[in-house]
């Protein structure tokens, strides 16, 4: 199917338009109007594609984490559905072991256990050193995080991260400290950000800025889940060395997750870490590891304008995208490039997270209040799109406003 380029269906949308704000109460119009203000758009069309309600729809805003739909459609375009991770595993001479990590979102303490079991049942016994292999990433990625922010959804990004960067922990009643998930031993690195914390409810908090903790907690929770399968880890130390010709590859693990499964807790928890990783590995999947900031960038904004139409991805009058979270406040959409996206998007529609009959993505930074996905009706699901850039958060009262309007 030919897409249609981004100024043609900008016409056609602009001439659809222009008896929209007849198509709906005036009452309806005029709330939507006092509740999206000046820096403010919204959109809404039926099954069909008619447009139903229109305000400001050609004004280019920030579009916060409405961005992860596009890069999801992205992902499931370029990658495939059942597209895995991977995590590799190598030997050497020595007895040492190296994990090189590849990405994987989900490598968690379950997915830890698959790889430590599989290598027992392989016949290893021992290992003398441990050695961690992040270079698959280029180091200290330029993406834009939540400078300070110790929720889990903002960890860091890198080659190899388990549990998404995350250590949950909790205490018992009478103020010990345990592991927050019976799946996931406590490591000293735990231990140590346990003893600055006061006994409380149970916490999961991301690993912080610096690389060298989220890597040594991969590292002390792989040697307790091979002590665990029965594999002996002599050196205790800490070792982190990219992958050279004196290694030889033992095992290669696929994740137990699929792409798409990826996506649902994406969009679903707006998970930034699992954006940024998704976003990287497609950089590396189009023009190889390591994965970079500016070759993701290059091989997502080629995969926009494939399925949406030229220019979108570089033109903040339909698209401008430069990264996978939205945390970046440089890009820009309007209400017609979004609706468009929504339109192609379709097909996936029930990867949104749903409540009261509405599928829907948020996208949300401080001054920045958006909605878009599709309104449940009775002869199929109705696109709508909200951009409001301001400082008083009306989204909600606007979706209310939108589904009035709804068969």
């Amino acid at each position: 199917m030919k897409l249609a380029t981004p100024a043609l269906h900008t016409l056609t949308l602009s001439l659809a338009l222009l008896g929209c704000t007849l198509a709906i109460p005036a009452s309806a119009q005029d709330r939507l109007a006092a509740l999206a203000g000046n820096n403010g758009s919204v959109m809404l069309h039926a099954p069909d594609g008619e447009a139903l309600a229109s305000l400001n729809p050609d004004r280019a805003l920030v579009p916060a984490s409405l961005l992860k739909i596009p890069l999801a459609q992205v992902a499931l375009t370029a990658l495939g559905e059942d597209f895995r991770f991977e995590t590799h595993i190598y030997g050497n001479d020595n007895g040492d072991l190296l994990i090189r990590g590849l990405g994987d979102p989900f490598l968690v303490s379950e997915e830890i256990g698959r790889i430590t079991d599989i290598l027992a049942e392989r016949g290893l016994q021992q290992v003398r050193r441990l050695v961690i292999d992040d270079s698959a990433f280029e180091p200290n990625p330029d993406l834009p995080l939540e400078r300070n922010s110790s929720q889990p959804y903002a960890a860091r990004t890198s080659a190899l991260a388990v549990n998404f960067n995350t250590v949950n922990l909790a205490w018992t009643a009478q103020g010990r400290l345990i592991s927050g998930e019976p799946q996931t031993p406590l490591t000293p690195l735990a231990r140590e950000l346990g003893a600055q914390l006061s006994p409380g409810d149970a916490q999961r908090i991301n690993l912080g800025e610096d690389p060298v903790a989220g890597l040594q907690q991969a590292a002390q929770l792989f040697r307790l889940f091979f002590e665990e399968s029965g594999i002996t880890v002599t050196d205790a130390a800490f070792y982190r060395e990219a992958l050279t010709d004196e290694w030889t590859q033992l095992y290669q693990h696929p994740s137990s997750r699929s792409l798409r499964d990826n996506l649902d807790g994406m969009l679903r928890y707006s998970n930034n870490f699992t954006a940024n990783q998704i976003f990287l590995t497609l950089g590396a999947q189009y023009n190889g590891y390591p994965a970079t900031v500016e070759s993701a960038k290059l091989a997502l904004q080629q995969q926009l304008a494939v399925l949406y139409g030229d220019n979108f991805g570089r033109d903040p009058q339909s698209l401008l995208m430069l990264e996978g979270s939205g945390l970046s406040r440089e890009q820009r959409s309007t209400a017609i490039g979004m609706m468009h996206i929504l339109e192609v998007f379709k097909p996936y529609a029930d990867l949104l997270p749903e409540a009261n009959g509405v599928l829907r993505k948020s996208g949300t930074l401080t001054g920045v209040y958006n909605f878009a996905g599709y309104i449940r009706g009775s002869d199929g699901l109705y696109p709508f799109v909200i951009l409001t850039n301001q400082t008083v958060n009306n989204r909600a009262e606007i979706l209310r406003v939108l589904r009035s309007l709804v068969k």
